[in-house]
């Protein structure tokens, strides 16, 4: 069985829909001949022993141009070439319509579309006027029409999460939805006082964010409560890692208000390095807020990856987060716009230690028993029936 993944954000990029696909790849795809095509415009270096990847131009934000055109005529005689027998794509606006191209070549090759958030939003995200780009842009009217009906021709879609199902289904996609939830393969590696003093933070109490710096994310939030909770907990330090377009806002605010010495931003971490971090944090934080129309968090894939350090997490109750945590059991689910909330949950945390174990060893065990990476044929067999629609 030969699977080819094409996709504009895979391996070897970070970040949680790169993270979620190469799950995918090792839990139900590892044991084929599996490919990935990527885009040019990925730099890092992408020879590994798994699987081959190929960089091609995409053109995921144009639309029916000469651009997007020219990108879709080298991707199919690059998939013709690769000649697979299902053809995935990880995201809605990496050239999915190839899927359809390549059917009519090859009648017996199935495709299928994974939806992670945003882009999962396409009657919501509508506008005639749209100055913003990349990953932020709306789509227009026509193309709004144009991937419903990528969508409904699909053999098959694939949900990260049951909020990210349903927002799709009430938008008429009629096709068969299967929700994915993303799988980890984490062992602690570090005792947490040994991670703590590998990072020099002994007797430090620290909260930790993971995640790109965006706005949605709500690192913002957590650094204009710190002054009060320095009074309470003078040992309290904050720890993001992450990169992107809000690092200096943030670093704005954290000199605004004399933090340098509390908070500490990593912008450049390896796997090896993100283990420490999880280790040696007390509690794991994440205010989401969702940013209409459709700026949102599909599931939150570092709530888990901190459940499985053991660790006792916060995020609000917005998009696919409830599904990532159980409230009061793994972590708190709060509301995003409620700072003193934010406050006085990330105190009680930090001030028992007895409720820290308590909800990090819950969140541990539920990683090991719903959310494992232990290889699968579910998906390999699913695309062999003939109950897909095709």
């Amino acid at each position: 069985m030969k699977v080819l993944m094409i996709s504009q954000d895979f391996w070897p990029l970070k970040g949680g829909i790169s993270s979620y696909l190469m799950e995918v790849y090792k839990k139900y795809f590892s044991k084929t001949q599996f490919e990935a095509i990527i885009p040019l415009t990925i730099k890092e270096n992408t020879k590994n022993r798994f699987f081959k990847v190929h960089k091609m131009e995409f053109a995921p934000f144009d639309f029916k141009n000469a651009k997007r055109r020219k990108c879709n005529r080298e991707l199919l005689k690059k998939v013709r070439e690769i000649a697979p027998d299902i053809l995935l794509f990880g995201y809605l606006r990496s050239h999915p319509e190839i899927g359809e191209a390549y059917k009519k070549i090859n009648r017996k090759s199935r495709f299928g579309i994974f939806l992670h958030g945003k882009e999962a939003f396409i009657e919501e995200a509508q506008t005639k006027k749209n100055n913003l780009k990349g990953i932020q842009k709306g789509y227009t009217l026509k193309e709004a029409e144009f991937y419903k009906k990528i969508l409904n021709s699909a053999d098959i879609l694939f949900s990260v999460s049951n909020f990210t199902k349903e927002i799709v289904k009430r938008q008429g996609i009629n096709n068969q939805i299967l929700t994915i939830y993303p799988s980890l393969n984490i062992t602690e590696r570090y005792k947490i006082a040994q991670a703590k003093k590998r990072l020099g933070l002994e007797k430090k109490r620290i909260v930790l964010s993971v995640g790109r710096l965006i706005k949605r994310k709500g690192h913002l939030r957590i650094i204009r409560v710190l002054p009060s909770l320095i009074n309470e907990i003078p040992a309290i330090r904050y720890i993001i890692v992450g990169n992107g377009p809000e690092k200096e806002n943030l670093e704005k605010e954290i000199k605004k208000r004399k933090l340098e010495e509390i908070v500490k931003m990593h912008t450049s971490v390896s796997d090896s390095e993100l283990s420490l971090f999880y280790s040696a944090c007390d509690v794991f934080v994440l205010p989401c807020s969702h940013l209409v129309p459709n700026d949102v968090e599909g599931f939150g894939i570092v709530f888990l990856e901190a459940n499985a350090y053991k660790k006792p997490v916060i995020g609000t109750h917005t998009g696919g987060i409830p599904e990532a945590i159980i409230n009061n059991e793994t972590g708190y689910l709060i509301d995003p716009k409620n700072s003193r909330e934010l406050k006085r949950k990330i105190l009680k945390l930090l001030e028992n230690s007895n409720l820290r174990k308590k909800m990090g060893e819950k969140g541990r065990k539920r990683v090991i028993s719903q959310f494992n990476s232990k290889p699968s044929n579910d998906l390999i067999n699913l695309f062999k029936k003939d109950t897909l629609h095709h």
